[in-house]
């Protein structure tokens, strides 16, 4: 940078920069506001986005619990397709699932479930439709696919349903041993004040708390 020998060096510089370049600094700074302008308004859609759905969804569960299924499907549907980019998505595609299979058509509950596993956005929700969709393929005479499904998943709170769904799919499979070990870390995830006596009838039947000689 020039060193000036004056204040007025440093005016008739300034303005001969300003002169030069004054016009892309103006550019820049209407790009920059128009920028944070549509930032601003990315925002302010997403969020009405997510309140629409959010209103969908509630609107979905209702129809859900009164057992209008095609209208579950219907909004469900709808949901997915608007509004893709919500947690409502996934929400709504396993309520889908569900309608789907109250009515018998299990491809299409699979289907479903497999599409909020392959979202990978919310871990919980996605381990609920891991277990569901390994119940599901375990019910169709598929054990060995809906064990390998039930391996990738991390307990993280799920131990009893995770370790009692491995225990009967391990049944399926005729691994007696596996079934025992499985059912018994199912008992000793139950919390006080669950009754224990399914689990025990089903770990009874695969040799009780130690494995028979």
């Amino acid at each position: 940078m020039e060193v000036y020998e004056s204040e007025r060096d440093q005016i008739d510089a300034l303005k001969k920069w300003w002169k030069e370049n004054g016009k892309a600094v103006i550019i820049g700074a209407i790009l920059g506001f128009g920028s944070l302008i549509g930032w601003q308004q990315w925002q302010a859609n997403q969020k009405a986005a997510r309140e629409s759905a959010s209103l969908e969804y509630d609107v979905m569960l209702a129809e859900l619990q009164n057992g209008n299924l095609q209208a579950v499907k219907d909004r469900g549907s709808r949901i997915l397709a608007q509004y893709p980019d919500t947690p409502y998505a996934a929400l709504s595609a396993m309520g889908l699932a569900k309608a789907y299979l109250a009515e018998g058509d299990r491809a299409s509950a699979r289907s479903y479930l497999q599409q909020v596993i392959d979202r990978n956005e919310q871990p919980q929700l996605q381990t609920v439709a891991r277990l569901r969709l390994a119940r599901l393929l375990l019910a169709e005479g598929e054990a060995s696919q809906a064990l390998t499904l039930v391996n990738g998943i991390e307990a993280g709170g799920f131990d009893l349903v995770l370790n009692e769904l491995k225990g009967d799919i391990h049944v399926a499979l005729g691994n007696r041993e596996q079934a025992r070990e499985a059912y018994q870390r199912a008992l000793d995830a139950m919390e006080a004040g669950l009754d224990p006596s399914i689990l025990q009838m089903k770990l009874d039947e695969v040799g009780g708390p130690e494995a028979e000689s």
